[in-house]
């Protein structure tokens, strides 16, 4: 019976991580944008006097932009300062975040002992564990936000908006997290290959 409880808490808890590790990506594109027109892209440097929510860590920053200009060159995109088609800029935003949980409540089988008086001696009963019902509660976590922005050079117009969300381990991004982050955002967005 042990074994059985040991196997099914294995279980359980497996079943937890790889709930609370997934990440969830979304794209949203203007509509009436033809990507095709678009070849070389740079970064925005954020000067429009709203608050900058970017890494706050130089080498994490430095790693998001590369992870974004790799995704970008593999279409055939260029990266340039020099009037780039399109402005990519990112954020970065972690925030508390309570996720319920509901495990399955399994109450110990137990056995015991009845007279039979036709018989006259005791008999003995086992009733074995059954599923009683399901405990649910909240669990905290830190969840982060990871959003791309491409934006038209010519018109200043947002075009493309990518979002991955998922749970990070601190207030703080790593480049680890990330990176995952950046290919599945722009594994949702078809673009066309740019031809050299």
């Amino acid at each position: 019976m042990k074994k059985y409880f040991s196997i099914l808490s294995l279980t359980q808890v497996t079943i937890f991580l790889f709930t609370s590790c997934t990440t969830t990506s979304h794209v949203e594109v203007a509509q009436g944008v033809n990507f095709a027109s678009y070849k070389t892209f740079g970064f925005s440097d954020n000067k429009n006097g709203k608050s900058s929510t970017r890494a706050d860590n130089e080498i994490v920053d430095n790693n998001i932009k590369n992870s974004i200009s790799a995704e970008l060159e593999k279409q055939g995109w260029k990266e340039t300062d020099q009037q780039p088609d399109v402005l990519v800029d990112y954020n970065v935003v972690v925030e508390k975040a309570v996720r319920q949980v509901s495990d399955p409540v399994y109450p110990y089988p137990y056995s015991g002992y009845f007279f039979t008086p036709w018989r006259h001696r005791m008999g003995y009963y086992y009733t074995p564990a059954f599923l009683g019902g399901f405990h649910t509660y909240n669990v905290p976590f830190k969840q982060g936000t990871l959003t791309v922005n491409m934006i038209d050079g010519k018109t200043n117009k947002l075009i493309w908006q990518g979002w991955s969300k998922g749970e990070v381990d601190s207030k703080n991004v790593t480049t680890n997290e990330v990176k995952g982050d950046v290919k599945s955002i722009f594994n949702k967005l078809d673009l066309p290959k740019v031809n050299a």
